[in-house]
């Protein structure tokens, strides 16, 4: 934990935020926010941190989108790379599909991807995700059997490692409303 001074100028019918803090570590940090300002459901923020001992600088722009059935997040690093990470949910009667994303200007190269599916309710879940590259698997349940009792099942296979699956199995028993064994 940094210590830090901050001020913060607020101004709300515009949806802006200012922050500006002065830390413990002599850093500068200012973060400015505007949010459902550009369109509905989207929310920007501009990060930037100075060290004036080190004349180390840093930029930062991340964006979040949210809608009925969407969710989607980008996170660029603007002096570093420049890098973006990118994700991304659909959702619709309880199914889902979702996929993430890096890639880096420098090297013109995508760094990361992965995709999931899944169906969800509130009794249960389902879900198939395949990450780190779509190179490790997995599949998995989850069942609220009644109000006292919950179980889940999953599945991991690593297809750069080997044949070797993965099983993880769990399980909640609620003993009355403060406490449960698992």
């Amino acid at each position: 934990m940094v210590p830090s001074l901050e001020a913060k100028y607020v101004d709300k019918p515009i949806g802006l935020t200012l922050t500006q803090a002065w830390t413990t570590a002599n850093a500068l940090d200012t973060k400015l926010e505007l949010d459902n300002n550009i369109t509905k459901g989207l929310k920007a923020e501009i990060l930037t941190q100075y060290l004036p001992t080190s004349q180390s600088k840093g930029a930062k722009l991340n964006l979040y989108f949210k809608q009925p059935n969407l969710n989607a997040r980008a996170f660029f690093d603007l002096l570093k790379g420049p890098t973006a990470n990118l994700d991304v949910v659909l959702g619709h009667e309880g199914f889902l599909v979702g996929a993430e994303g890096g890639y880096d200007v420098q090297k013109a190269a995508i760094t990361k991807y992965s995709a999931a599916v899944g169906y969800s309710l509130p009794q249960y879940s389902a879900a198939i995700t395949a990450s780190n590259n779509l190179s490790v698997f997995s599949a998995s349940y989850y069942h609220r059997v009644n109000a006292q009792v919950e179980a889940g099942a999953k599945a991991t296979w690593d297809s750069k490692a080997g044949n070797n699956v993965g099983l993880e199995v769990a399980s909640k028993y609620r003993l009355d409303p403060s406490s449960f064994a698992k």
